[in-house]
Parts: structure tokens; sequence; C-alpha cells
């Protein structure tokens, strides 16, 4: 009889041993509880930490030949035109709506060197200083590509509107000024400052027409360009 309820009494205590491990187990993870993220929390997620900011902008710009149209003209009189520009800089100011949207307006500056001879005669080339004053206003798109505690590391494209003043030293062809720019570029922020740095390409027109202003000095200018690919680098500060 002793022998036969051996194996019972090992096999009672055996079930006992299991089923007081499987309540401790189960005790352990039901205090153990997945975090609860609010919707408060989730949201301020998708948030910059600086969505304001305004850096400093300098764009390393070159006009090709193959990309400038222009027409010129004097009582009745057409003129060749050269036109070389200087390198870009301005004032940029952002809004990051989120990690991904931001819109921008940059205020910036541009001179253009204008070489003009008439058509029909040979006569000594003229050179004259047209000042771009212009804001672009627009969106970017950006994605992270690394993010620390300290920094980050973003791709972006953007794209907007130009629009401003073309004023020359020759006051007939001062005119407004219109276009519009897009680009990409590889962002990196590190606490408060940012470092940006990519490729922009802007596309600029400007349209004279002083024949009812100034009677018989019949005069009319024509500038239509891109500045295709020009490097350019950003820097500045959040808040």
């Amino acid at each position: 009889m002793t022998n036969k309820s051996l194996p019972i009494r090992s096999i009672l205590l055996a079930y006992a041993l299991f089923a007081s491990v499987g309540t401790a187990f189960a005790q352990n993870d039901s205090t153990v509880q997945t975090p609860v993220v609010s919707d408060t929390a989730k949201s301020s997620l998708s948030k910059p930490k600086h969505p304001l900011s305004i850096a400093l902008v300098y764009e390393f710009s070159d006009l090709s030949s193959r990309n400038l149209e222009t027409n010129m003209s004097r009582n009745g009189k057409r003129y060749n035109v050269d036109m070389e520009v200087s390198h870009m800089f301005g004032v940029n100011g952002q809004y990051s709506y989120n990690d991904w949207i931001s819109f921008f307006g940059l205020l910036g500056y541009r001179q253009a060197s204008i070489d003009y001879t008439p058509r029909n005669r040979a006569e000594k080339e003229e050179t004259m200083t047209s000042h771009n004053i212009f804001l672009q206003l627009g969106a970017e798109i950006g994605f992270r590509i690394l993010t620390a505690k300290n920094y980050q590391f973003r791709a972006l494209g953007f794209a907007g509107l130009v629009g401003g003043l073309n004023l020359i030293d020759d006051y007939y062809m001062s005119s407004p000024l219109f276009g519009y720019v897009r680009g990409i570029g590889v962002q990196l922020n590190i606490r408060h400052i940012f470092i940006l740095g990519g490729f922009r390409s802007t596309h600029v027109y400007w349209h004279t027409y002083h024949s009812d202003h100034w009677g018989e000095d019949d005069y009319e200018f024509m500038a239509d360009f891109d500045l295709m690919s020009s490097p350019f680098v950003s820097i500045g500060i959040g808040f």
C-alpha cells in the first residue's frame, strides 16, 4: 500500500509545485503593464522642439547663356545682351508645423551685370547693374535619417514662389520680378543650431514697357533666366 501511494504522492507534489510557479508568474505579469501614451503625448512626439528658426543663406549662383533669354530695344534699335549674376545672400525664417512639413520665407539680394551692344552697327559696349531684391515664400517636406538625443539628421525638398523688385542704374528698366524656386538638401540639427546644405534652382522673369511713359523714347527690356542646381549653405538657430 505504501509503495503504490508513493507515485501518486509524487504526482500530486509535482502538480502543486507547477501550480505555485505558474501562479507566481501570473502575478508578476499582472504587475508589469505596458505604459499607456496619452493622445497629448503622442501628438507632442511629432512636433519639433524648436518650431521657429532664423538663418543666414548663401547661394553660389552661376548663369549659363543656355538658360538666358533677353529682349532689349530703344527707339526701335535692338540690342544684343549678355548678363552675369552674383551669388545670392539672404535671411530665411521658418516655421515647422511638424517633423514632416515646414513653411519658409526668404528675403534675398542678388546683383546682375548687364552688357548690351546694338545689333545693327558696331558701337562701344555699355554696361549697367541690376539689383534684385526679392522674397521667396514656400513649403518644405523632410524626413529624419538619423536621430539621437542631441542631434538630428534630415533630408528635405522644398518649393516656393518668388516676387520682388528689379532695380537698375538706368531707371527706365526698373520693374517687378517674378519666378519660382525648388531644391533639395540635407540638414544637421545640433541642439538649437542647424546647418543646411544642398542645391537650389531658381527661375526669374522681368519685363518692362515704357513707351507710354516716355513718349518718343520707346524702351523695352525683358530678361527670362534659370539658375540651375546652384549650391547653397544655410546656418541658423531654432527657438
